[in-house]
């Protein structure tokens, strides 16, 4: 009785997946990368590279959005302390 094997996970979707938490960045270029080695090599990993690239999209819009608010205010304690002048 012959079975089919399981095709293997792409490294690339896996690793951009976790980095996807912690460096958004980088995850959404492997996540890319990934899913270009996928169609090629016929590995799985497909929705792996998917969630890396979603999730370090938004991982990058949080932190954009959270570095602007933080400039504004360390802006304006700034100018209201009188440390400039």
């Amino acid at each position: 009785m012959a079975t089919n094997p399981v095709p293997r996970t792409n490294t690339l979707a896996l690793v951009g997946f976790i980095a996807s938490f912690m460096i958004p960045v980088v995850g959404i270029v492997l996540g890319a990368m990934g899913r270009k080695q996928i169609t090629s090599s016929g590995e799985s990993g497909r929705g792996l590279a998917r969630a890396a690239i979603i999730i370090g999209m938004l991982g990058t819009l949080i932190q954009v959005a959270f570095f602007a608010v933080w400039l504004t205010l360390m802006t304006a304690g700034i100018a209201q302390s009188g440390l400039l002048s």
